[in-house]
């Protein structure tokens, strides 16, 4: 895989500014990483099946260009651009999802199971919102602590009908956490469209 393997320093400049040009290399890196995915995904040479965030690069980087190394994340199973957009190392991610030894789970989580500790990536999950107490979680692990962290969460609009989800929201404005929820509303939850879930009124 060709291009800049330098993952860029997580957290917002020292000055406050946005540097938008490093955002905008980072969306490239984020789709040209899936694309690269997606043709071997195609080739049978990725274990398992792969769910790409295509279209969804702005998300991860706008959230995470304002996120520190120490602030928590954890994400569901479109979690490539999540993890690199964190900071993830280019290459250590690519092994994961390839199943190798090399990889930031020395292969063992694959690509729907991503962790990246060293850069406050502390999860991604298969379960439709089982990320959520997770992050509310660590969000109290640093309430509790007195730090200035906080934990954020990605998750689709499929996770909104969990009961999970309510259950974290009701928690988390209980105890005031420190949690950041991102919704990335793409109109399907899997494979089942957002209008063909709606309801008339009665």
């Amino acid at each position: 895989m060709s291009g800049n393997n330098t993952p860029p320093e997580p957290g917002p400049p020292a000055s406050g500014a946005v540097d938008w040009a490093r955002m905008y290399g980072e969306l490239w890196r984020i789709r040209l990483f899936e694309g690269h995915v997606q043709r071997l995904a195609a080739a049978g040479e990725v274990p398992g099946f792969p769910h790409l965030s295509t279209g969804q690069e702005a998300v991860a980087v706008g959230v995470c260009a304002h996120l520190t190394r120490e602030d928590t994340l954890f994400t569901g199973h479109r979690g490539h651009g999540h993890t690199l957009a964190k900071g993830g190392d280019l290459r250590a991610t690519f092994a994961e999802i390839l199943g190798r030894e090399s990889g930031l789970c020395r292969g063992r989580g694959g690509s729907m199971h991503l962790v990246d500790a060293r850069n406050g990536m502390l999860g991604a999950t298969g379960v439709v919102g089982g990320n959520l107490p997770l992050a509310a979680g660590a969000a109290w692990a640093a309430q509790v602590r007195r730090t200035t962290h906080i934990s954020a969460a990605f998750f689709g609009d499929g996770a909104t009908g969990a009961g999970v989800f309510h259950e974290t929201l009701n928690l988390a404005a209980l105890w005031r956490l420190p949690l950041l929820l991102v919704c990335e509303n793409n109109g399907y939850a899997e494979f089942t469209s957002r209008a063909s879930t709606r309801t008339s009124p009665m």
